[in-house]
């Protein structure tokens, strides 16, 4: 069970195969990508997000357990 808030770039099926061979006895494995899109306009020049360190991680935690809990989750992998 795993959160990492990171700026690196990283290989989204690469995480994922490395996951799901750590996650025994999974029926199935979900995963969710998603991108920043621009405006019709084509104006985004950059993002950026401001967060706390460790209470950002606190957060995303707190999310990932109650779905744990909800759910009997075998395990987790959350990169922001």
């Amino acid at each position: 069970m795993t959160i990492r808030v990171q700026q690196a770039a990283f290989a989204p099926g690469a995480e994922l195969d490395a996951f799901t061979a750590r996650v025994e006895g999974a029926g199935a494995v979900v995963s969710f990508t998603g991108v920043v899109r621009d405006s019709d306009t084509g104006g985004l020049a950059r993002m950026e997000i401001e967060h706390y360190p460790g209470m950002t991680e606190k957060a995303i935690g707190a999310i990932a357990d109650e779905a744990a809990a909800r759910w009997g989750l075998k395990g987790w992998l959350v990169i922001h």
